[in-house]
């Protein structure tokens, strides 16, 4: 059928208007910076109550999209819970005994990933739809061998997600790299060492950087410089407050420069996710505090 010139431009504003009712009513503003939750930020809930508060606590945040935690998702025999609070990983070595033990939970949940049916991801991605959420991505520890990867790009994908999240062994790069340019799905790499994430950058056109701006200034380094540096190579951030050197802290009480952060990414409109973390004291299960960080953010970018 042949279009008139004005049913063809009436289509057009049709589709225009549509596609923006769309980005609208998942949180989506026009310069493409957007608010999600990392579930980090409910840490200390386990894998069987975890998925219930984490929507909860979405919907009363306002907040669309998230970064699940494989702890969320995967059995707690699996995983320990992590504690509520401020977050500080054992200093002293493990006993012979205790690597015999991580050695063959390891061995365990390898034997889980292979053989979950992936209707279980299902399962969770349709939880979530069914309340208007989505989990964007998915936070998890790559295993030691091509058969396990390629399992996780299988969850993640089937768990909705457009991106696995991971701090990413070096040993493990070019088996990851691989099954990234398989799967043609993006891997966010945590930052702790730079340089060594640099490296990894080079090994597929699917690997992104995905810092956490309240840790980069517990190691002294400056976000706003380093977001201008590198914001081209970043596919999300986590934004947590913090003091230098110190602890994190409620947002707006530390010198993570949050509001210069989400200034330059809303003047710049590129198209990022930023992820609420919020792991200081107080935190690990509390849907209030989330809340309270999400409309932090909320009012520095404009949302209502």
């Amino acid at each position: 059928m042949k279009l008139s010139r004005r049913q063809f431009n009436h289509a057009i504003g049709a589709v225009a208007a549509a596609a923006a009712c769309s980005r609208q009513s998942f949180g989506f503003t026009e310069n493409a910076l957007k608010l999600g939750l990392n579930t980090w930020s409910l840490r200390a809930l386990s894998q069987e109550e975890a998925i219930p508060v984490i929507i909860q606590t979405m919907k009363q945040a306002r907040l669309q999209e998230c970064q699940l935690l494989f702890t969320h998702v995967e059995p707690a025999k699996f995983n320990p819970v992590f504690p509520a609070g401020i977050f500080n990983p054992p200093k002293s070595s493990p006993t012979p005994q205790q690597l015999e033990e991580q050695k063959a939970t390891a061995a365990a949940l390898t034997e889980w990933r292979l053989s979950v049916p992936m209707s279980y991801f299902e399962d969770i991605r349709s939880t979530f739809e069914k309340q208007g959420l989505r989990i964007k991505s998915y936070s998890n520890r790559f295993g030691s061998s091509e058969a396990e990867i390629d399992r996780l790009f299988l969850m993640a994908k089937t768990l909705g997600a457009d991106s696995i999240v991971t701090r990413l062994p070096a040993a493990s790069t070019n088996m990851v790299a691989a099954a990234a340019d398989k799967h043609r799905m993006i891997v966010s790499l945590q930052v702790s060492d730079l340089d060594e994430v640099k490296k990894q950058l080079a090994s597929s056109p699917y690997f992104r950087m995905d810092p956490d701006i309240g840790d980069l200034t517990k190691a002294k380094i400056d976000a706003v410089q380093f977001v201008e540096t590198n914001y081209t190579s970043m596919s999300a951030f986590d934004l947590k407050d913090a003091m230098p050197g110190g602890p994190s802290v409620p947002f707006g009480e530390g010198d993570a420069r949050i509001k210069a952060v989400l200034q330059f990414f809303k003047d710049k409109q590129v198209p990022i996710t930023a992820y609420v973390d919020c792991d200081y004291a107080g935190t690990g299960r509390s849907p209030k505090e989330v809340e309270k960080c999400a409309a932090y953010a909320r009012s520095i970018i404009g949302q209502a």
